[in-house]
């Protein structure tokens, strides 16, 4: 098997587009992969990937509530509905390399496992920790199976710029993940 990856010189908002279309091509060439799992802030890469791919089982996943603020969803009520309407699940839930570790570390000054690990991710682009991150994140929600393969796409920042095929695990199952292929990253982040 021969897999296609692209790399973009650097991190940005404004790959989206064509991570997407590498992502369908990929699709095309694998029909057999069913789920897409987005990551979105305000819901931007989300409306585009549900309206896009309507024939795939889309997942689009928001920041947790109180990411950015207390009480405050980043992900815009318009486009949470407006990404429903493309057939499209919404997610928000939390993080799975934050949580409880992110608020130890932001208390004590104490690095907990589940950040370090992100971090080591982190070394591969923000988005590859972002991809890394949402698989679990849907396989927790009862979203996508564990057997089988899904794309997930995420970005440094807005938009997108990475793409991985990715068999996912539950997070009580952390080192059973495969990131299996690296369709599209950016070079420089």
């Amino acid at each position: 098997m021969t897999i296609k990856t692209v790399y973009f010189d650097k991190a940005s908002s404004a790959h989206t587009e064509k991570v997407l279309d590498l992502v369908k091509d990929h699709l095309d060439s694998n029909p057999d992969i069913e789920h897409l799992i987005v990551a979105t802030t305000k819901g931007a890469t989300g409306l585009v990937a549900a309206e896009k791919f309507q024939n795939k089982k889309v997942i689009v996943v928001s920041h947790q509530t109180g990411f950015a603020a207390e009480n405050v969803n980043e992900l815009t009520e318009e486009n949470r509905l407006r990404i429903e309407s493309f057939g499209a699940k919404v997610l928000t839930a939390t993080h799975a390399f934050a949580g409880v570790a992110r608020s130890i570390r932001k208390e004590l000054g104490t690095w907990m496992p589940t950040e370090i690990i992100a971090v080591a991710l982190k070394t591969f682009g923000q988005g590859t920790k972002v991809c890394a991150e949402i698989a679990m994140m849907a396989a927790d929600a009862g979203l996508v199976p564990v057997d089988k393969d899904v794309i997930c796409v995420a970005g440094t920042g807005r938009g997108a710029d990475t793409a991985w095929v990715i068999r996912p695990t539950y997070s009580q199952f952390f080192p059973r993940i495969r990131m299996k292929a690296c369709l599209c990253k950016p070079l420089e982040f």
